[in-house]
């Protein structure tokens, strides 16, 4: 009893401590038209960067594409892109830069299957107060292998990093923005992939110093997926977030009995597990049509059965694995470890 309640304790305290500015999996979203659900749209102006204009052009959809990541995110949904779609964005809660803090996270899932040969163009954009001010570009480059991550600030040729990811893996990207008060040149960007949840890692994958800063403040208030080109990947992106620190993005505790606003949570009863993981529901959740899905760290499936309070997990080889338990209405997940 004592360590479910420290458990809790620590649930609550990281709860209110974080401070994420987005957290969007897109698992609340149905398997239509992005634009138009949540505060997703493709109107330039607001959020987007344009909805479809030219012949053949698709809208980008929510796809049914499991996607997961220790301690990040383990998400149901995914956006599908494509080349020649119209522009999608959304609003988070403004960064402003250098008042509310001197550096910026934003980070996602994504799964690529084709990167195009062509010079890229930018894929993301993270923007300062308007459709068109962009602070941030990502980009994906085409390499032996898979490919590369890069980008630039507001103005600058792209850079890349050296490290090159395989296709149709899930992958981590995690992107830094350190505000410095010099000059309007003098900001830096910082890449990381698949890095570890437990402490920022000391040396990036991509650090990105040269090129013109969008100006001397900063307002990070929405980002964009441009896959308005022909020149960009095709993927199944997912789980964005953006923090003021790089532990916000990450959730390292192992299970939870109540959130802070006193609402009563999936309980997990032991955690490392051995033989069998040992769940109990809250009285809002309808145990009849509750599902049981367990992920190993590579996103694949390894369990799904209808709940039970116990369930073998005897087969499972030791290591790091989520469980997500949801009924269709309410969905919990959490890291769990096999001893």
């Amino acid at each position: 009893m004592r360590k479910i309640l420290f458990l809790a304790c620590a649930f609550l305290a990281h709860s209110l401590n974080a401070q994420l500015l987005l957290n969007d999996d897109l698992s609340s979203y149905t398997a239509t038209q992005l634009s138009g659900q949540g505060s997703w749209t493709n109107s330039s102006s607001t959020y987007g960067g344009g909805a479809c204009a030219s012949f053949g052009c698709s809208n980008t959809k929510v796809a049914a594409f499991v996607q997961t990541y220790t301690n990040y995110s383990s998400a149901t949904n995914s956006a599908k892109t494509i080349p020649d779609q119209d522009a999608v964005g959304r609003n988070f809660t403004l960064m402003a830069m250098p008042a509310d803090g001197n550096t910026f996270y934003f980070s996602f899932l994504v799964n690529a299957s084709a990167v195009p040969a062509t010079t890229p163009g930018d894929f993301i954009r993270i923007l300062s107060g308007g459709a068109f001010n962009t602070a941030i570009r990502i980009a994906f480059q085409n390499a032996a292998g898979g490919f590369k991550v890069g980008g630039s600030k507001n103005t600058g040729t792209n850079t890349y990093s050296t490290t090159v990811l395989p296709l149709n893996t899930t992958h981590l990207v995690v992107v830094k923005y350190t505000y410095n008060a010099g000059s309007t040149t003098d900001d830096v960007m910082s890449i990381y992939l698949n890095p570890s949840s437990a402490a920022e890692p000391t040396t990036a994958d991509l650090t990105i110093s040269s090129g013109s800063d969008f100006g001397s403040t900063l307002n990070l208030d929405r980002f964009q997926i441009r896959t308005n080109t022909t020149s960009i990947p095709t993927t199944n992106i997912t789980s964005f977030k953006a923090a003021k620190l790089y532990s916000d993005l990450f959730n390292t505790i192992l299970g939870t009995s109540e959130t802070a606003n006193g609402k009563k949570e999936v309980k997990i009863l032991e955690n490392p597990i051995s033989s069998s993981l040992k769940i109990a529901l809250p009285e809002s959740y309808n145990s009849k049509k509750t599902v049981i899905t367990i992920f190993d760290t590579a996103g694949r499936k390894v369990f799904k059965e209808s709940y039970s309070e116990n369930i073998n997990v005897t087969y499972l080889q030791k290591g790091d694995y989520t469980v997500e338990i949801s009924d269709g209405n309410q969905r919990f997940s959490s890291k769990i470890i096999k001893k």
